[in-house]
């Protein structure tokens, strides 16, 4: 690629070399300007300076200020929408400590409602078997009062029936 621009360069200078006036002696050459020439071109600046102003400098210097503009505005959008999203940001994080906080706080009295629960039954367990074993505890006792009693008899009438065993006689 660069070979081929100084390539480009070579051509371009021997086309503007040829294009030089072939004679150009030292005897020929005047240092003086050529007055009616140096007015033709201010005249000629002066009649074009308005038109490339008007028809190619302002446009390009509007076109500058309108990406400027557009630059500038983008930016201040940026920072603007930066700072909306930190706030944003932070409002978030503020509510999802208050929801934690709401959370943790509904928590805890859910689990003290159900230990409250817990120790409601358990006391109610705790009476209806205290309740049960005490019914069959004087279920027992009964039966054993009246286990005691059919065996006192049951033992009076074995001991006669053993007597008269023993003595080969009734008693």
């Amino acid at each position: 690629m660069r070979a081929d621009a100084n390539k480009m360069l070579g051509v371009s200078l021997v086309v503007g070399v040829t294009a030089l006036p072939s004679v150009a002696f030292a005897a020929d050459l005047n240092l003086l300007p050529h007055w009616p020439q140096v007015a033709l071109n201010i005249v000629v600046f002066g009649l074009l300076i308005y038109p490339v102003n008007r028809l190619l400098i302002q446009p390009l210097l509007h076109l500058f200020e309108q990406r400027e503009h557009g630059t500038a505005g983008s930016v201040e959008e940026a920072s603007r929408l930066d700072a909306e999203v930190t706030a944003l940001g932070a409002q978030l994080e503020s509510q999802l400590v208050e929801a934690r906080a709401r959370a943790q706080a509904r928590r805890v009295a859910i689990m003290n409602d159900a230990e409250s629960q817990e120790r409601a039954l358990l006391r109610a367990a705790s009476d209806d078997a205290a309740t049960t074993i005490e019914s069959v505890r004087t279920a027992i006792a009964a039966d054993l009062t009246a286990a005691r009693a059919a065996l006192q008899s049951d033992t009076r009438a074995l001991a006669t029936e053993a007597a008269a065993r023993l003595l080969g006689r009734p008693v």
